[in-house]
C-alpha cells in the first residue's frame, strides 16, 4: 500500500523547471495486486506559502486496503510532506503506517544530511545519516519527474529515500505511447525504472532490484495516469481514477 509513495523515483540532481505540481490539485487512485482490486489512495497538494525566505507547500497522501483484504491484512498509510516549492526538495516527511506494519517515521532533509526517527511497538530508531548525494522522498521525486524535459532516450540515476530505505535507480524515458484509460486512450510518456537498494556509502545492499514503469500524460501537467511495479505484496498497479486542479489564475 505504500506504492503511491514509493514507486515513483527521480534523480535528485535534476534541475527543477517551472511546474512539477499544480497548487491545489487532488488525485485519487485505485490499487490492484495482480488482477485483484486491493485498495485506493489519494493525494492533495496545498498552495505554497513563504516562510523563512522559502516558498513551502504541503502534501497529504493516504492509502487504504480494500475491505476483503482487511480480513487477511489491514493496511493503512498516512503520509505528510512539507517541501520547497521552487527546488522541489523535501523539508520534512511524516509517515504513519498501521495494520500489517505498525510504525511512525519522521524525516528531516538538509541536502545529503538526514535526521530519521522510526518508532514501532518493538523498536525505536534514531539516526543522523549522511547520504552519498542529495535525495528526495518519493513524492517530491514524482514532482521533479513531472517537471523534467523527459526527452525520448533520456537516462537518469536518482537517489530516493523511502522511509529508512535508500534507493538508486536507473531511469530511461522509453518514449510516447497510447495508454488505455476509463476515459479513453491518453498519450503518455513512459519511463522504465530499475531501483536498487543501497547503503549510505552507495554500495548495493545485495537485494534484487525492483522494476517500475511510470506513465505521465504528455502535456504541461504531466498527470500520473499509471504506476506499475514490484512491491512487497507482488506486482502492483496504481491507476488514476480522478484528477482535479484549480482553474488558471485561482
Amino acid at each position: 500500500m505504500r506504492a503511491l509513495f514509493a514507486l515513483a523515483l527521480l534523480p535528485a540532481s535534476a534541475a527543477a523547471t517551472p511546474g512539477g505540481f499544480q497548487p491545489g490539485e487532488g488525485l485519487t487512485f485505485s490499487l490492484t495486486v495482480g488482477p485483484v482490486p486491493a485498495g485506493r489512495a489519494r493525494m492533495s497538494v496545498g498552495r505554497p506559502e513563504r516562510l523563512h525566505g522559502r516558498r513551502l507547500a504541503a502534501v497529504h497522501g493516504e492509502a487504504h486496503s480494500a475491505e476483503w483484504l482487511r480480513l487477511l491484512a489491514r493496511l493503512d498509510d498516512d503520509y505528510r510532506l512539507v517541501f520547497d516549492a521552487d527546488a522541489l526538495l523535501p523539508q520534512t516527511v511524516s509517515s504513519v503506517e498501521t495494520g500489517l506494519r505498525e510504525r511512525t517515521i519522521e524525516s528531516r532533509f538538509e541536502g545529503a544530511r538526514i535526521a530519521l526517527d522510526v518508532v514501532a511497538p518493538r523498536e525505536q530508531l534514531h539516526q543522523r545519516r549522511i547520504l552519498p548525494g542529495v535525495a528526495r522522498d518519493p513524492l517530491t521525486a514524482l514532482f521533479a519527474l513531472r517537471a523534467a524535459p523527459l526527452r525520448d532516450g533520456d537516462v537518469m540515476r536518482p537517489l530516493v529515500l523511502d522511509g529508512p530505505a535508500l534507493y538508486r535507480a536507473m531511469m530511461r524515458v522509453h518514449g510516447r505511447e497510447a495508454l488505455a484509460t476509463g476515459g479513453g486512450p491518453v498519450t503518455c510518456v513512459r519511463i522504465d525504472v530499475e531501483a536498487t537498494r543501497i547503503f549510505d556509502s552507495g554500495r548495493p545492499v545485495g537485494q534484487r532490484p525492483r522494476h517500475i514503469t511510470i506513465w505521465l500524460s504528455d502535456d504541461d501537467r504531466r498527470v500520473p495516469y499509471r504506476i506499475s511495479g514490484d512491491t512487497d505484496l507482488g506486482t502492483a498497479r496504481i491507476d488514476l481514477t480522478s484528477y482535479g486542479a484549480p482553474a488558471p489564475g485561482r
